[in-house]
């Protein structure tokens, strides 16, 4: 905000100079004219730079399986596509969010972006023009198979690397975690779910995972030193919920998306 200030004042400088030199060199009409619309271009583009821009961007995370392809669907066409897979490629797709009336009619735009797998490159690809992350959470195979606890870990250490990437903690960029195909009987409940994974984080901390081994020069601190760890610690906000693409149960989903991207 402090740039923003020194950037206007020195701007406004700019053009009692750039005035005070028109008014010399207006002594004939041509001059004049140029000196005007000269001036009026250096106003608009500087106005333009100044004022704040419109992240559109949401990025789907998660670990393969996690319904991320299916809520992909359901977010841009309305339903979900049968028979989707795995892709090692992201998918993207811009439009306007067809349950929010406000959007619709203003049409307000949403890029939604897919990102395959735990793809740490493919991702920080997106940060910099994202307005919110949704995080995927496979609700009902989250505990089935623990002895084969190396898929979960792989999931902590995602989780834990995306809420201390810098990009995120010094944008603040909002982080929604849900937890996904909760309309089966056998699923986990979200209270269970951020309950496990709050433990998890707090446990990859207390190991000094505190600074990431994929990236340390990018990665920032998490929590409060001496606390356990929960999501309220984080300096950006980072919300639990739950959702089910398959069945196209995704208000909450929406309402995330409705509260962080502006019509």
């Amino acid at each position: 905000m402090d740039e923003i200030v020194q950037w206007r004042n020195q701007l406004l400088q700019y053009v009692n100079q750039a005035q005070l030199w028109f008014q010399w060199m207006s002594s004939t009409p041509l001059y004049t004219t140029i000196g005007v619309v000269s001036l009026s271009t250096a106003i608009i583009f500087s106005i333009r730079l100044l004022k704040p821009r419109k992240f559109n961007t949401i990025i789907l995370a998660g670990l393969s399986g996690s319904g991320k392809t299916e809520l992909f669907y359901q977010l841009r066409d309305g339903y979900s596509h049968e028979g989707t897979v795995t892709s090692p490629d992201s998918n993207e797709a811009t439009f306007v969010l067809r349950t929010n009336p406000v959007w619709r009619q203003k049409g307000r735009l949403i890029h939604l972006v897919d990102v395959p797998g735990q793809s740490q490159p493919k991702l920080d690809k997106y940060l910099p023009q994202a307005a919110g992350l949704i995080f995927l959470v496979d609700g009902l195979e989250f505990l089935r198979h623990r002895p084969a606890i190396a898929e979960y870990s792989q999931s902590y250490m995602y989780l834990f690397d995306i809420l201390t990437n810098a990009t995120i903690v010094k944008r603040k960029i909002p982080v929604f975690i849900v937890c996904n195909k909760t309309d089966k009987v056998t699923a986990h409940t979200k209270e269970f779910i951020q309950k496990l994974l709050e433990r998890e984080i707090q446990m990859l901390r207390g190991k000094g995972a505190a600074v990431s081994e994929a990236d340390i020069a990018n990665e920032c601190k998490l929590g409060v030193v001496g606390e356990a760890f929960t999501f309220a610690q984080c300096s950006n906000i980072v919300t639990v919920g739950e959702a089910s693409g398959l069945v196209g149960e995704i208000s909450q989903i929406e309402e995330f998306l409705t509260m962080h991207l502006k019509p």
